[in-house]
């Protein structure tokens, strides 16, 4: 996700509800005697046609010789190697010389290509790293031989016989039970795969500090650890490792610049000040768990131009048990550590006005004021709406003092539910460090009681029907939810929801497809899920009235959590059944539960109801990182296309295409699920382009498939 809204000012900001999942064993909290530590100047390696045509001259699974391409993200370009041969893709991006390299056949298996050992995955991994000079034999990261505080391994790679501490492995599984026909009720599982995360940062002192976050890793995706047999290139993408069906290496080539230190908090007492919110959001919970938090160094998605590294606490694994028993997982969130102040080289940002929690007019102009301290002058400053729509255009201001903007905002209304519209206030000082500060305003609407009138004989149950029988395209519907309580619009606020609900909104409008809602916080209610026939809205006016839906937020072991209250915040996914509804995405913690439960009982099976007409369901066994994780997942959906030439061979299935944004993004451990019937297969689904004919149903359902990376 976006550096700007990942780092608030106010913690209390984005420290409830956030999904979370480990990076790698915590690192021990700084001594007390501590109170500085480095900040960088974060710098990148160029890129362009030519740098990628040497990765795949290094990558023989791609070769030199790939056809280029070319285009643009995030304004930024993005260089191709695209092996139709051998089904293989190369992309790097300019915007921070990361690049990842995958096999299409290899990526998103679901049956077995070979033997699969995960220690033997670790060596392999060693191999491929030292042998293509991408780490050194002293375990220093390519590029960083020069630098004050080289970005390195944790170990010594050595002659990679010694590779039992060589990164995490992560199998991935595949199982599928038959609901009729031979076989009847049996399920069956198999290992089609290993993931292998290897671990970096640098060292301060006598301290190993981790790098993390979705540009901060290396990942490597093996199909197969067979080396009995020499490896064929059609199913690795390097010689010297067999079965290599993924790279990850968003931080090739960067290097750490030392630009001075700084004071930090306490990581203790950043702690309880969680732990505080916490519990105040859920007075009645019978648990809850707050981990020490993990100091990191957070790297950006490389899409995302970098310049500044600080250190940040990392908070994972948070969980809320509720009376009913019921757990729910917060997304994990970091908030930097670099004491604020004057002298602070972060700068300052506060909204004096309006004040949160406050009502705009609907029809008339608000003036937005705010105040811009310490740092280093100049600033760059804009005010945005929370769904990162501008209000004006970035302004910059010399000096610490006030900004202002009149401007009107738009009001929305849900039945008698305004929709809560949240004010962002975001700066960049000359350093590069960018902080901010939201608040959020409900439009003042004035209800005037109407009493309803039935009419015998009339009936509205057919309207949702006709406006069904309407859609002549492919439409799309998302819920975010980032305003959770105690403290009401704008307190709780989960910053990472925002641009990944609104990057997959934005990216389903560039694909032709037609929006049908975008309900967030209070107006996303509970009951859209919820079948009819259990007494939701779910076809009459929810989630089942769009052909592919995308939630953010809340999740726990085979549900979703809303911020609102109306009638129940807890979406359990036994009452789901959908008709309408192709693909469904949950960037949520553990919504797609399979690991830890008994055979039979795993919370994934909760939501095979849900398919009585649907495709496929994706989201997450493990919890989920505080990524934007929406538009990469639409980009990497989308059918490849340069210079008006399209590539279909190219085109990931949806399937395909969330895996492989988890495995860029070290986003969490992706699950999906899947119903067949005898004719229909939808793991071979597509983005499909409107005007196309809607896919057909499922039906009868024949058996039930789920993939699932373990944690």
């Amino acid at each position: 996700m976006n550096r700007v809204v990942r780092a608030r000012m106010w913690l209390a900001l984005f420290v409830i509800g956030m999904m979370c999942v480990a990076l790698w064993p915590a690192t021990p909290a700084p001594a007390q005697s501590q109170v500085r530590l480095p900040v960088f100047r974060l710098t990148k390696p160029p890129a362009s046609n030519d740098t990628t045509q040497q990765l795949g001259g290094a990558l023989e699974g791609i070769g030199r010789a790939a056809p280029a391409g070319q285009d643009e993200f995030r304004g930024k370009s993005r260089f191709f190697r695209l092996n139709e041969q051998n089904r293989t893709v190369l992309t790097q991006y300019e915007a921070s010389g990361g690049f990842f390299a995958y096999d299409l056949d290899g990526l998103g298996r679901e049956t077995p290509a070979g033997a699969v050992d995960a220690e033997v995955a670790k060596r392999l991994a060693c191999q491929f790293l030292t042998n293509n000079n991408f780490v050194g034999r002293d375990g220093i990261l390519a590029n960083n031989g020069q630098s004050n505080y080289p970005a390195r391994l944790p170990l010594i790679p050595g002659t990679c016989n010694a590779t039992k501490d060589f990164g995490r492995t992560t199998l991935i599984r595949a199982a599928q039970a038959t609901v009729s026909g031979p076989g009847l009720g049996q399920t069956t599982e198999s290992i089609v795969g290993v993931v292998v995360e290897v671990p970096f940062g640098f060292v301060n002192g006598e301290q190993f500090i981790p790098i993390g976050g979705a540009g901060g890793h290396i990942s490597l995706l093996f199909t197969s650890t067979d080396t009995i047999v020499l490896p064929n290139l059609n199913d690795s993408l390097d010689s010297s490792v067999p079965g290599l069906a993924g790279i990850a290496m968003p931080f090739f080539g960067r290097t750490l610049e030392f630009s001075g230190t700084v004071p930090v908090r306490n990581l203790s007492d950043v702690r309880s000040e969680v732990e505080a919110l916490v519990r105040a959001s859920y007075p009645d919970a019978t648990n809850v768990t707050v981990p020490d938090p993990v100091l990191t160094y957070m790297v950006d998605d490389a899409s995302f131009e970098q310049t500044f590294l600080e250190p940040e606490a990392m908070f994972e694994d948070i969980t809320v048990t509720l009376p009913n028993g019921d757990v729910i997982v917060l997304r994990s969130f970091s908030t930097p550590l670099m004491a604020s102040g004057a002298g602070s080289l972060s700068p300052t940002v506060t909204i004096t006005a309006p004040a949160n929690g406050s009502s705009f007019p609907i029809n008339g102009t608000i003036t937005l004021t705010g105040t811009i301290a310490d740092g280093t002058a100049p600033y760059t400053y804009q005010w945005l709406l929370g769904d990162e729509t501008p209000l004006g255009s970035p302004t910059t201001l010399n000096a610490p003092g006030s900004v202002s903007r009149s401007t009107a905002l738009p009001a929305a209304l849900r039945e008698t539910t305004p929709d809560v519209v949240t004010i962002i206030l975001r700066v960049t000082d000359a350093n590069g460090v960018q902080r901010e500060a939201s608040v959020s305003v409900t439009p003042d609407y004035r209800f005037v009681y109407v009493p309803t009138i039935i009419r015998s004989g009339g009936s509205t149950a057919a309207l949702p029907a006709a406006e069904l029988a309407q859609a002549t395209t492919y439409s799309f519907g998302v819920e975010g939810n980032w305003d959770y309580q105690p403290y009401g619009p704008g307190g709780s606020d989960l910053p990472g929801v925002i641009p990944d609900v609104n990057g997959f909104r934005i990216g389903m409008i560039l694909n032709g497809y037609t929006q049908r809602f975008f309900w967030a916080n209070a107006n996303a209610w509970e009951r859209d899920w919820r079948d009819v026939s259990l007494g939701g809205i779910d076809s009459t006016n929810g989630v089942d009235r769009a052909a592919f839906v995308y939630y953010a937020g809340h999740g726990g072991a085979g549900s979703i959590v809303m911020t609102s209250n109306k009638d129940s915040t807890w979406f359990d996914g036994t009452k789901a059944r959908y008709q309408n509804l192709r693909w469904v995405g949950f960037a949520s913690c553990q919504t797609l539960r399979v690991q830890g439960y008994t055979p039979g009982n795993e919370p994934i099976r909760k939501w095979f109801n849900a398919f009585q007409g649907a495709h496929m369901l994706l989201g997450f066994n493990s919890n989920m990182k505080d990524v934007a994780f929406g538009g990469n997942w639409v980009v990497n959906m989308q059918m490849p296309s340069f210079f008006g030439v399209d590539y279909p061979w190219a085109q990931l299935t949806i399937a395909q295409a969330w895996v492989k944004t988890a495995f860029d993004m070290n986003a969490g451990k992706p699950a999906y699920i899947y119903a067949r019937s005898n004719t229909i297969n939808p793991l071979n689904d597509k983005l499909p382009k409107p005007g196309t004919a809607m896919p057909p149903r499922p039906l009868p359902v024949t058996s039930y498939h789920w993939v699932w990376w373990e944690f």
